[in-house]
């Protein structure tokens, strides 16, 4: 079982709980009404999750070592930004490989959070052997872009209408992969 805690200037990063899924709800559904670029439509995570098998996850994940779920939190206990790495221990092809996502709520873009994050995942991901870390990003979303590529992350091609929008037009997306 990973345990994470840290202080990173005004905010405390640490592994999600099964107690935070109400904030998670709150957070999920204040960032996805902030940009097209995740992978899901404002409402949409609340429509496929309740409030008590969201719980149920968020602790089943935090006693187990496949998965990191990562959450920072403000000083007065608000969700920030999250940071999910997951990998299957389970399948011999698949053991080497594992996926990432983040997301920062866009009230504290520019803080290093994203960074931060993602640099603590990726020390998981040595310590737990993993091989390549793989991600898939909106082509259009140059930061995000820009910061995967700043952490060794390699463009490996192009998912053409990978995602479809509320208003029907279609999204591109770059998979995405670093190799320890």
């Amino acid at each position: 079982m990973s345990r994470y805690k840290e202080n990173f200037g005004r905010f405390t990063i640490r592994n999600a709980e099964g107690a935070d899924a109400p904030k998670l709800f709150y957070y999920m559904e204040h960032v996805d009404r902030e940009t097209t670029f995740l992978a899901r439509e404002p409402g949409e995570f609340a429509e496929s999750y309740t409030l008590e098998q969201e719980e149920k996850l968020l602790a089943g994940w935090a006693q187990g070592d496949e998965k990191l779920f990562l959450i920072a939190e403000t000083e007065d206990g608000e969700i920030a930004a999250t940071c999910g790495c997951f990998y299957s221990g389970g399948r011999r092809r698949a053991r080497h490989l594992a996926e990432i996502a983040v997301s920062v709520r866009q009230d504290f873009w520019r803080q290093g959070l994203g960074k931060r994050l993602m640099t603590i995942q990726l020390n998981w991901c040595k310590e737990h052997e993993i091989e390549k870390l793989k991600l898939t990003v909106d082509t259009r979303n140059t930061r995000a872009l820009g910061l995967y590529l700043s952490l060794g992350f390699e463009v490996e091609g192009t998912l053409r209408h990978e995602g479809r929008l509320a208003d029907g037009a279609y999204c591109d997306m770059y998979a995405m992969a670093k190799f320890f």
